[in-house]
């Protein structure tokens, strides 16, 4: 079991070396594939002084580590090793250059490409994780030498780059060999760094900036963009370009998004008129507990534009119901605002709400009106409450809609619609994230320390393991998690946390120091 904690601290150091760095654009970079379609530069330097890995508080947790280092390994190795946790450039990676992440077209692996200052102490780091059997024996190949680490991960390298790739399986890992050859050898034309939105992204600061088609950014990061997107645009034809930020108190991952095509970018500048400023005019009407909040300045008129180029949407609405929905979505200028107010495991406990600026009521009118051209399923119905108050009444639920001094409205709660239009005395215009709403044309929150607290996460982390109280007690270090969005495709997505006066950063090794008891 010890040898098996060495080991893993072995890596650890290693790789810390490999990824440590600050930006500075240097031949390397070569090896990168021109068709890369996702690439991103990893500033691990500022990554460890962030962190507070350098300050004095800290040498403590070094000893320790050092001590477990020197128990479990010969002196050769620690010897080695102890080299690289003073000194990182004493592995062989220089350690004042950006370590590239990227995939591309010709070369679709993931990897790491880092820049070699020492082949000599290079070598000599790996024969020490060769030693500990944590890499093969280092092999030679056509212009480059190598070793591979459990069986999928090839590392390549010459006198100037290493290159780290991730392959599944033996089949991969030879035909990654033979291109490997070529990358080695390419000249700057032939690779990224002709490619100007690359040195663009190079001048941009943080711990990680990036560059990549939409299509290419992993699903979870990338379903709320591909989502906006029109049915007409294809993700891997809009780019995305940004940075990751840990700053005193948040994360902060800062974005904006085009396309070089230039019908497609124009297609875009198109449907942001669609999207107007926020308001923020409804904030006093939800609580300022409420779970999650979307609020988008629309335009209806134009967002009804954008719904004539969909294909699906004219295939399926014929004439008159297509002019029902022209009318009603004419009627929205401004903002659009839906909360999440509570959610829970008894039937019917989930409650929403929602309100729109509107011009007038008469659409909502027109459409009960002409609701027998919906064709609703059986025991479906549609009926009015009073003057511009209806209630669409489902097998499920009741939704309740209508208009009150332009202010359209929605909710399946039926408390909350008898109290439609009455202001909260703690509301969303009371909470941090209120400010941040300012120049944006969407804005969406989810209230971190609110779903905390619902009876029914309590209950969960009650009955869960030691690992589900761990999860628990990082997240309540989080107050929310916002993501706003401004004209031109810029925007921001920001992990806030409840320590407002640390570094993010600081904050989240210090919690994993305490965790893994160092």
């Amino acid at each position: 079991m010890a040898k098996n904690l060495i080991s893993r601290l072995s890596v650890l150091a290693v790789l810390i070396v490999f990824m440590a760095a600050c930006s500075k654009k240097s031949e390397y970079t070569n090896a990168i594939p021109a068709d890369a379609t996702a690439i991103a530069a990893i500033h691990l330097k500022t990554f460890a002084d962030k962190a507070g890995l350098n300050d004095k508080e800290n040498e403590a947790t070094k000893k320790k580590m050092m001590d477990a280092l020197k128990s479990g390994t010969n002196a050769a190795t620690f010897q080695q090793l102890e080299k690289i946790m003073q000194d990182p450039s004493k592995s062989g990676i220089d350690v004042q250059s950006p370590i590239y992440a990227f995939s591309a077209v010709s070369f679709p692996y993931y990897t790491l490409a880092a820049r070699v200052s020492s082949q000599e102490n290079l070598r000599a780091s790996l024969d020490i994780m060769a030693k500990e059997q944590i890499c093969q024996p280092i092999a030679e190949a056509d212009g480059y030498s190598f070793t591979t680490l459990n069986n999928s991960s090839l590392l390549a390298f010459n006198a100037t780059t290493a290159l780290l790739v991730q392959t599944e399986g033996a089949t991969q890992m030879e035909e990654a060999k033979k291109v490997i050859t070529n990358l080695l050898k390419q000249t700057a034309e032939n690779s990224i760094n002709k490619n100007k939105a690359f040195e663009k992204m190079q001048k941009q600061k943080g711990e990680i900036t990036f560059l990549a088609s939409i299509g290419d950014v992993p699903l979870e990061c990338s379903s709320f963009l591909t989502s906006i997107l029109p049915s007409n645009i294809h993700p891997k034809d809009v780019m995305l370009q940004g940075s990751l930020h840990f700053e005193k108190g948040k994360i902060a991952l800062q974005f904006n998004y085009y396309s070089d095509n230039k019908e497609v970018d124009a297609m875009l500048k198109k449907n942001e008129k669609a999207l107007m400023r926020l308001s923020t005019n409804s904030l006093k009407y939800f609580p300022a507990s409420t779970l999650a909040f979307l609020n988008i300045g629309a335009n209806g008129s134009e967002f009804y534009n954008l719904l004539l180029s969909n294909q699906e949407f004219t295939n399926n609405f014929t004439i008159a119901r297509a002019e029902a929905v022209k009318d009603l979505f004419s009627a929205f200028n401004g903002d659009i605002a839906i909360g999440l107010l509570n959610v829970s495991m008894k039937e019917n406990a989930t409650s929403f709400l929602a309100y729109a600026d509107v011009t007038n009521g008469n659409a909502l009118k027109t459409f009960y009106t002409n609701k027998k051209t919906l064709k609703l399923k059986k025991g479906y119905d549609i009926l009015q409450l009073g003057a511009n108050e209806y209630v669409y009444k489902t097998r499920e639920m009741n939704l309740f809609f209508g208009v009150k001094d332009r202010l359209a409205y929605a909710t399946n709660d039926e408390l909350l619609y008898k109290n439609v239009g009455k202001t909260i005395d703690k509301s969303i215009k009371d909470t941090r994230y209120a400010s941040e709403m300012k120049d944006k044309n969407v804005f969406a929150a989810i209230n971190v320390e609110a779903i905390l607290e619902l009876p029914i996460i309590k209950m969960l982390i009650g009955l869960g393991n030691e690992e589900n109280q761990m999860y628990y007690s990082l997240a309540s270090q989080i107050d929310y998690l916002e993501m706003g969005i401004k004209k031109d495709g810029e925007g921001e997505i920001s992990l806030v946390l409840k320590k407002e006066d640390t570094n993010a950063l600081k904050q989240i090794a210090d919690f994993a120091k305490q965790f893994a008891g160092l």
